[in-house]
């Protein structure tokens, strides 16, 4: 009777996970705590919870404990690599990701070591991953794309993205990349050519293409626009668009600018290391560091890595 019981909850518990359903996953957890608590089943469950609930400081926890618990467990693994890739820990997933891979084969973790490995740099090692993922996932045609985009090899990713949509007709990040990487391709005077042709018609550029028209201003000594450019959309609610012109301005040391839109996106970024540290340097640089700080402070009662990096940064000149 119990075994019966047992399954019907695992099953209910993924199906609610897969769709989303997070308070009925809660429920079906809490009865899975009681009926079998110490079982690798309910402590994935578990984890896998938290992963989708954004509740990552649980998350990460959870995953060592398994880790160390469960070690001949491959979705243990799995769920510990997704946790680091979503903590932007790229080297430490991939190799949680081989582990899971080793001990559990599915062309699923294949995909995401290929993922992670696009980010680690890793692209000669990633590139045929992702083509074997592709015949089971057609959305490894976009990290394709990213990773031709990340070798600079534009026609390769614009080739992919354009493969993906013949698949997904009407994807709207993959027109969007297609905008992006068709601009990334003119040559820097024809791009911002074309901007100005818009705005002489009346017309506002394109979102995807304005991080792209911004770094060519920039590039091209053009820096008064930029900034004019940017500051027209200093609040935008589009944060990966905006992250995005972040980066521009900081690779284009507007450290003013890059401070406002990392501190404006902060609480979605709050796990992502590279960008607090850039966040950092960019409120050092602009004589911005108080606000920094003062962001930190607010949100470190819910993100508590956060008082070490306050403690560092109130130690500096």
């Amino acid at each position: 009777m119990k075994k019966a019981i047992l399954i019907t909850l695992r099953n209910n518990m993924r199906q609610a996970l897969a769709r989303g359903k997070l308070s009925d996953a809660a429920d079906i957890l809490a009865r899975l705590k009681v009926e079998d608590p110490l079982s690798v089943e309910t402590r994935g469950f578990e984890l896998e919870f938290y992963l989708r609930s954004d509740r990552l400081r649980d998350a990460e926890a959870l995953a060592g404990q398994l880790t160390h618990l469960f070690p001949a467990s491959g979705r243990t693994y799995f769920l510990a690599g997704m946790l680091a890739y979503r903590q932007k820990r790229y080297g430490e997933a991939g190799s949680h990701f081989r582990e899971s891979q080793r001990l559990c084969p599915h062309w699923q973790t294949q995909h995401w070591l290929g993922k992670a490995l696009t980010q680690s740099g890793a692209f000669a090692e990633a590139e045929p991953l992702l083509q074997a993922a592709r015949e089971h996932q057609p959305r490894a045609l976009l990290d394709l794309a990213w990773l031709y985009e990340r070798k600079n090899d534009l026609p390769a990713a614009l080739q992919a993205c354009e493969a993906f949509l013949e698949k997904r007709p009407g994807d709207p990040f993959a027109i969007e990349q297609i905008v992006r990487l068709k601009a990334r391709m003119l040559e820097p005077e024809d791009l911002i050519q074309e901007a100005d042709n818009l705005a002489a018609h009346g017309e506002r550029i394109p979102e995807p293409l304005v991080p792209e028209i911004v770094a060519r201003m920039f590039d091209t000594g053009q820096g008064a626009r930029a900034r004019e450019t940017v500051m027209e959309r200093l609040h935008i609610t589009d944060a990966r668009m905006a992250v995005r012109l972040a980066w521009v301005c900081h690779r284009a040391r507007a450290y003013d600018l890059a401070c406002t839109l990392f501190l404006n996106h902060l609480e979605e970024n709050l796990s992502n290391f590279k960008y607090l540290s850039a966040l950092e340097s960019a409120g050092k640089k602009s004589n911005r560091l108080p606000q920094v700080l003062e962001a930190y402070q607010k949100r470190a009662p819910v993100a508590p890595h956060l008082y070490g990096r306050l403690r560092l940064l109130s130690r500096r000149p």
